[in-house]
Formats: C-alpha cells, sequence, structure tokens
C-alpha cells in the first residue's frame, strides 16, 4: 500500500530553507525506463487555456458586474459564484478548458479556472495552502490524500499610501468549501501551483497504472519544483513500480537528505526496505517515523488512516494520538482509536475516545450519532460489570 499526497485542493509549500542546499541536491533520475519520453512536451500555458467561445461568455458576463459597479477582481468572484451552483465537485484533477466544458472537477480544477479567469483580465493572484481534513481516495494498493488551497485575487484599483503599512493588500479569497475550521498557511508562486497540477495528473496516472504518463508529468511537476518533497516521494515510487530499486532507494535518500519532513516518503521507503527484508533498517526508519514531531495533525491522521487500511493497527493508534497531541479538537482521531478499542474489546477505552470526540463535534447530526453510539457502549460496559 503505497501513501501520497496529491494537491485535489493543495500541497505542502517550499520550506523556508537555503537555497545553497536545496541546489546542491539532484535526485537520480532513470530516464531509459520511461519510452520517448524525451519527445513527450507539457506546455503549462495548456493548463489555462480557454476557448474563444468561453472567453467570451466569460467577458460578456463579468462586464455586466462591472457595469453595475463591480470592480473586477470582486465581478470574477460573483462570476465563479454563479456558475459554481451548479457545479459538480467530482474528483478529477482537470485543465480550465475541459473544466468548464464538463461543468466538474475537484478544487485544484476550480483553482486552475479562477486562474484562467483571473490571468484573461489581467488580475494579480496568488496561492495559499489551508490545513484542513484531508480526503483519502484508494485505489487498488494506491492511497491518494489531498488537502486544500485557496485562489486570492487581488484588487487591481488599490493604491498603497506610502505611509501606512499593509499586513496584505485588499483582496477577495476564492475557497470553495470555506470553513471555520481552516487553518491558512503561507503563500505560495504560480510555478508551484503548476507543480501541484502536475503532481496530481502522475498520481492519478500511477494509480490507474500508466508509468510512462506518470513519470511524464511527475518529472514535470519536479522540474517546476525541486523542493517540493512529495513529488520527490512520487518520482521513487514511480521507479519502484517501474523494477528500478536501485534507482528508487536513491531518490527516496535524496528526498531524506534534503532535510524536510515528509511521512509518506519516509514510510514508502519502509515499504522498500521491507520488501528487500532488510528489517534491522525498517526498525530504524520506524522509530524515526514515530518519534517525528511534524506540526501538521493532518499529516498524521492520513498516516493513521493509511496504516489502518493495511491492517497496522499499532501504528494507526501511535499515529491517531501524535495527531492529538498536535490538534486536541481532531474528533476524526478520537474517532479513529474508538473504532480501534471497539474492535479489541477494549470497551472502556472506547467510552473515553467517543466522550472526547463529543466535546469536539458540533454538528447536530454528528452529535446525535455519537450519543447514539455512546449510550451502547455505555451499556454494554454495564453489562459487562
Amino acid at each position: 500500500m503505497l501513501s501520497l499526497l496529491i494537491s485535489s485542493c493543495a500541497s505542502n509549500t517550499k520550506p523556508q530553507q537555503s537555497e545553497d542546499i536545496n541546489q546542491a541536491i539532484k535526485i537520480p533520475i532513470n530516464y531509459s525506463l520511461f519510452s520517448n519520453i524525451e519527445n513527450e512536451q507539457l506546455n503549462t500555458e495548456d493548463v489555462f487555456f480557454l476557448t474563444l467561445e468561453q472567453q467570451k461568455e466569460f467577458l460578456f458576463t463579468v462586464d455586466q458586474h462591472i457595469a453595475n459597479g463591480l470592480a473586477p477582481h470582486n465581478a470574477l468572484s460573483e462570476v465563479l459564484t454563479e456558475r459554481l451552483a451548479n457545479f459538480t465537485y467530482y474528483g478529477e484533477t482537470y485543465d480550465a478548458t475541459t473544466a468548464i466544458r464538463l461543468n466538474k472537477g475537484n478544487c485544484m480544477s476550480l483553482a486552475i479556472l479562477t486562474t484562467a479567469y483571473a490571468k484573461l483580465l489581467g488580475l494579480d493572484f496568488s496561492y495559499r495552502k489551508v490545513s484542513t481534513l484531508p480526503v483519502f481516495t484508494k485505489k487498488d494498493d494506491v492511497i491518494l490524500s489531498s488537502s486544500h488551497v485557496q485562489t486570492i485575487i487581488y484588487d487591481p484599483n488599490f493604491i498603497a499610501d506610502k505611509n501606512v503599512f499593509y499586513l496584505s493588500n485588499p483582496a477577495v479569497v476564492i475557497d470553495y468549501f470555506p470553513s471555520k475550521s481552516h487553518r491558512s498557511g503561507r503563500k505560495f508562486s504560480l510555478g508551484t501551483f503548476l507543480a501541484m497540477y502536475y503532481k496530481n495528473i502522475a498520481a492519478d496516472a500511477l494509480a490507474d497504472k500508466d508509468l510512462n504518463k506518470s513519470f511524464l508529468y511527475a518529472n514535470k511537476a519536479y522540474h517546476l519544483d525541486t523542493n517540493n518533497i512529495e513529488t520527490i516521494n512520487l518520482l521513487a515510487v514511480i521507479h519502484r513500480r517501474s523494477g528500478d530499486l536501485h534507482t528508487a532507494e536513491a531518490i527516496y535518500t535524496a528526498g531524506l537528505n534534503k532535510g524536510q519532513t515528509n511521512i509518506a516518503l519516509l514510510s514508502n521507503y519502509i515499504m522498500l526496505l521491507k520488501s528487500q527484508h532488510r528489517m534491522d533498517e525498517v526498525n530504524t526508519l520506524q522509530d524515526k517515523l514515530n518519534q517525528l514531531d511534524d506540526p501538521d495533525p493532518y499529516q498524521w491522521l492520513g498516516e493513521a488512516y493509511t496504516a489502518k487500511n493495511i491492517g497496522n493497527i499499532k501504528q494507526a493508534e501511535i499515529y491517531f494520538k501524535k495527531a492529538l497531541v498536535k490538534a486536541p479538537y481532531l474528533n476524526q482521531a478520537y474517532m479513529g482509536l474508538y473504532k480501534i478499542y471497539l474492535k479489541q474489546n477494549k470497551l472502556k477505552k472506547a467510552q473515553t475516545m467517543l466522550v472526547k470526540a463529543l466535546e469536539w463535534t458540533y454538528e447536530l447530526d454528528e452529535r446525535k450519532l455519537y450519543k447514539y453510539k455512546l449510550y451502547n457502549i455505555e451499556h454494554n460496559v454495564a453489562a459487562n460489570h
């Protein structure tokens, strides 16, 4: 079971490290594994391409909003709000043209569409990572998890006062799944965003067992953002799937040498070592993984779900608990532990986890469900005594 973080909504941004260190570490790539890859070209402008008909339709609608007094960035936001009323949130990554034609796509597709519209209007924009509960998709033996991104469209009419310090320029934030629980991260560039897009396509192709396509897009993502540890992890997995375990291991090692904490890369490297029965190294790296102090609770939550899916209940329990150390409000982690303890017939522990989950659950339907479960487990605890 392989763990990959894709960007149907977001991806990790570049760490604040020395560029000299990052540029000095290059990953090895075995191009001979992938046929005719040198003849394939990917044009980044194709991602945001709109047909003339699509451009005319958008410009006509946005001009109506501007004529009614809205600034261009707010007019763009209104057009998107109207379009998304009938938009299908389907878990595929599409370019702008396809997202409009099909009227569906994941939130990466919607961010691409937002960018295409902003570019058409000549508006400035940027992106911001948001930490929120990731979405997990399982395809055969690959688990894809996605997180979230916001697109920021800036007010073109804003003129800064030289005597005033601004934390940020006026803008609208385009967010397709707004939530009070979102924790905003730092902004990142168009190049990083494009790398996320290509990484998405590569991850989907890997899940569909199209290794040539997966490598083509992952390699493009890597050259756009050589510091993205998730892309490095993906390239290692692709090499492993292509039968080159030596290069796969070298890529994992290069990723680790970048000094970034990445749970999925370390976890997948452990799986490679397990397949070669190198258990001393496995134990060393597993201890390192267990001791990691990644501040993002959703990283640990994702790893817990992955471990649970492959039947490694002990590790799943460890990771759920690590998620709760970082975020005691994460009711999903309490529920994960509840299910583990219930299956182990540790009813008191399961009861405690349900009570904790209830403390951090505010949705009425969820609270009713948890209370029902709590009533049943309390009845069983009493019966056992």
